[in-house]
């Protein structure tokens, strides 16, 4: 009963610490594990609040990447590229499934780039037999996966699997990308279906991701970031502050210095 008590009482105070201090740093509650006391944790976090003003989230702006299933029977492959891709990119891509009833496969894509204004556009398409299984149009931003040429195989799942992994390399060409000499990379040169196969690496690796965001800033894309208010500051976006802290860091940046430097004109060297 004695011991029953105890840890009742243990778990009151820990429910207790954890409703008494949540970190503006972290946003974590703080639980007692016998690393840090309470007073640590909000010793650490004044500091860090004294030097950033606190941390701030930078919404995603700029056009987003559209994914389109234009076959009669959309799968849910691009839903989960779609969740792959805003995990590395922190972006969104926007998913739609939307039949081209005959249309060109190219003109029927030029169509939703011009009335959606994506990014970038990849579609999936069927009954296409003169289009290879995949093809890019970097000028145009716009990739196109034939799923007629990705059809066969023992198991049943192959088909769709390689579906997704032409998604994935079309966005990496039409987001600038060449061939990837890394092993764990779909950016690879694959020129068979039985290489597409061998590929264990479905997706685009992160440094690959991080090298396409030099395309994405000529359009004005921004990725959602969790940044320090005096980065915010710096970069000249930020709002006004509304606390001590953050009124510090804000006078601070955009004070004058106390001890400029001087230039002095010299007419024997600056001639």
């Amino acid at each position: 009963m004695k011991k029953l008590l105890t840890a009742v009482i243990l778990a009151a105070a820990t429910a207790s610490f954890a409703e008494e201090y949540v970190s503006p740093v972290t946003g974590k509650p703080f639980y007692p594990d016998g690393k840090y006391t309470l007073e640590q944790i909000k010793a650490r976090d004044e500091r860090v609040l004294k030097k950033t003003g606190g941390f701030i989230h930078q919404k995603a702006e700029g056009p987003q990447t559209l994914l389109v299933d234009a076959r009669q029977k959309p799968a849910l492959t691009l839903d989960e590229v779609a969740r792959v891709y805003k995990l590395a990119t922190h972006l969104e891509a926007q998913v739609a499934k939307e039949t081209r009833n005959g249309a060109n496969p190219l003109a029927f894509a030029k169509k939703m780039l011009e009335e959606r204004k994506p990014l970038m556009l990849v579609v999936i398409i069927e009954g296409s037999e003169d289009l290879p299984a995949l093809s890019v149009y970097p000028e145009e931003r716009i990739g196109i996966v034939n799923a007629d040429k990705l059809k066969g195989g023992d198991d049943p799942s192959l088909p769709e699997m390689r579906v997704s992994k032409e998604v994935w390399r079309a966005i990496g060409f039409v987001g600038g990308l060449g061939f990837s000499p890394a092993e764990n990379d779909i950016m690879q040169p694959i020129y068979t279906i039985k290489e597409l196969d061998a590929n264990r690496y479905p997706f685009i690796q992160p440094m690959n991701m991080a090298r396409m965001q030099g395309m994405w800033k000529r359009f004005g894309v921004k990725k959602e970031r969790r940044i320090p208010y005096r980065v915010a500051v710096q970069e000249g976006w930020a709002a006004n502050p509304t606390n001590d802290y953050q009124k510090a860091v804000w006078k601070e940046v955009h004070a004058i210095p106390d001890k400029p430097m001087k230039i002095e004109f010299d007419p024997k060297r600056d001639k």
